[in-house]
């Protein structure tokens, strides 16, 4: 099971938010670098003061970052959308097809120069059965 953190500001201080699987809000504690409102922030050290500095090392507060504490990685969550010129490459990259139909309604000398996409296998040759009497 997978639990990710984010961090966004708020105020002076900064939100550490804990999300389960399914995305649904565990935990949500207020932390700086030098305390933390979670139940283990009066001891030297917790783990929203120790991801607290990746987050603002990596540039993750107030972003689509989210830190997975186990794994010590980070996952994005952020949209994206197809740019106008990539979908223009795409689509001239596509080869026309033809139909069968079409094919056949070809003049005398023209041949297409491509498979069928879809093609009747061959059928295997029939090999005589050998009988041995022993």
């Amino acid at each position: 099971m997978t639990t990710l953190y984010n961090c966004h500001t708020d105020g002076d201080d900064y939100r550490i938010t804990k999300f389960d699987s399914l995305g649904n809000v565990e935990s949500s504690y207020l932390c700086s670098l030098d305390n933390c409102e979670c139940p283990a922030g009066h001891r030297p050290s917790c783990r929203h003061r120790h991801m607290l500095p990746r987050f603002l090392a990596k540039g993750a507060v107030n972003s689509f970052y989210f830190y997975d504490y186990d794994r010590q990685g980070w996952v994005t969550n952020e949209p994206t959308t197809a740019r106008a010129e990539d979908w223009a490459r795409h689509e001239a990259e596509i080869e026309p097809t033809m139909t069968f139909e079409e094919i056949e309604a070809l003049p005398d000398g023209v041949e297409r120069d491509y498979q069928l996409a879809i093609s009747e296998p061959e059928p295997a040759p029939i090999e005589p059965i050998i009988r041995r009497r022993v």
